[in-house]
């Protein structure tokens, strides 16, 4: 047991008591605030926490912060003037508090191990860029963020999330890669852009045997990136399946777009995942330049609001927060058809501490992409969260 100025941290009963009373906390938040703890000499990084306490979930980043979040609001913390958890910005968390004393810690319990899922696994890594001024990552990246959206709307595969699987690298060791991210089966692949062409290489690549299941060049204009994407993941689907049931073929269907305002929502997704404030800032500008392009363009309303939420949690004026809101709800009232709509949406209620609201809503989008491990991830934790 732990304890720091008038708190104690009891993980034996799983609780956290303030003055001797009781601090309503979610179990996840114990488990950061532990590992903080028992870790104080050193900053601790986004990526050690995501896999210590996430260990076999991959989910996003965001995921973290709000854990982050939870655990200062558990302890009347700040960010801007910390007393216990001070963020190092760029490199992680460091528990700054002095722990008074340490008896009696009890270990903690064992999570039950999940069922089986005998699904076929797949992670898609972010693809590499072969251009001629290697300027075009963000459209290299934003072609495997859409396979991954559109894979994970297939109800037999299990798809690693696009935080997990954009960890990595293309050129990692693929037996290492799949005991990773948990996945049987690994997508890479290059794009070469220049001018109005593209061309596109992509290998699926067995994780247990190293051999290409599946592997295909294409030669295309850049205006045939839609129909493209759609082409690629029905081979991918039909590799890993053996079929392509008209379900599947149907769930899979591209939405082109003007190719103008999707190529800023992907410099957009491109800044977001920096989760800095310059770059949260750059990703606010270019999702606003996509939807000048297209008022009605749902993705870049959910890019939206997710910059927005990650903002409010770096700096918490409801201005934010209120904005983020109402461009949520833009985006599933434009496609809700979409799960990413819907899980942007999540997001946003679980900011307000709205878990049930949320809940609907990463459910929702897990009926549509059954296969999406961040929508499963947020609705588990939302869950835990609307009990507590």
């Amino acid at each position: 047991m732990f304890r720091f100025g008038e708190f104690e941290l009891d993980l034996g009963r799983y609780e956290l008591r303030r003055g001797g009373e009781p601090v309503k906390s979610e179990p996840r938040v114990l488990e950061v605030l532990h590992y903080l703890i028992e870790r104080r000499e050193r900053v601790v990084s986004k990526e050690e926490l995501l896999d210590s306490i996430w260990r076999d979930v991959h989910v996003s980043e965001s995921a973290l912060t709000t854990t982050i979040r939870d655990v200062r609001r558990a302890l009347n913390d700040s960010s801007g003037e910390p007393r216990w958890i001070r963020t190092v910005y760029g490199r992680g968390f460091r528990f700054v508090g002095e722990v008074a004393a340490l008896a009696d810690e009890t270990p903690a319990p064992a999570p039950p191990a999940p069922p089986k899922d005998t699904r076929k696994s797949i992670a898609v890594l972010p693809f590499a860029d072969l251009s001629p001024d290697r300027d075009q990552q963000h459209f290299c990246d934003g072609i495997a963020e859409e396979l991954i959206n559109t894979l994970t709307r297939i109800r037999e595969l299990r798809v690693v999330s696009r935080a997990a699987a954009f960890d990595s690298r293309s050129d990692d060791d693929v037996r290492a890669l799949g005991e990773k991210l948990g996945a049987g089966h690994v997508l890479r692949g290059s794009v070469r852009k220049a001018d109005d062409r593209l061309r596109i290489s992509v290998h699926l690549v067995d994780v247990a045997s190293g051999h290409h299941v599946w592997s295909e060049k294409y030669d295309r204009q850049v205006g045939d990136i839609f129909a493209l994407q759609e082409e690629i993941a029905e081979n991918t689907t039909r590799a890993l399946l053996g079929v392509l049931s008209d379900r599947n073929r149907d769930a899979i269907k591209s939405r082109p777009v003007r190719l103008d305002a999707y190529e800023f929502h992907l410099k957009g997704r491109t800044y977001l995942a920096q989760r800095t404030r310059k770059g949260l800032d750059a990703a606010l500008g270019m999702f606003e330049i996509a939807l000048e392009f297209d008022r009605d363009y749902a993705p870049a309303y959910g890019g939206l609001a997710d910059a927005l939420t990650a903002l409010y949690e770096l700096d918490p004026d409801p201005q934010l927060i209120g904005r983020a809101d109402a461009v949520s709800k833009r985006g599933v009232e434009l496609a809700p058809q979409l799960a990413e709509s819907h899980i942007c949406r999540g997001h946003v209620l679980a900011t307000q501490r709205r878990y049930r609201d949320a809940a609907a809503e990463f459910g929702i989008a897990l009926s549509i992409a059954p296969g999406s491990a961040e929508a499963q991830a947020e609705l588990e934790r939302v869950e835990r969260l609307a009990n507590v």
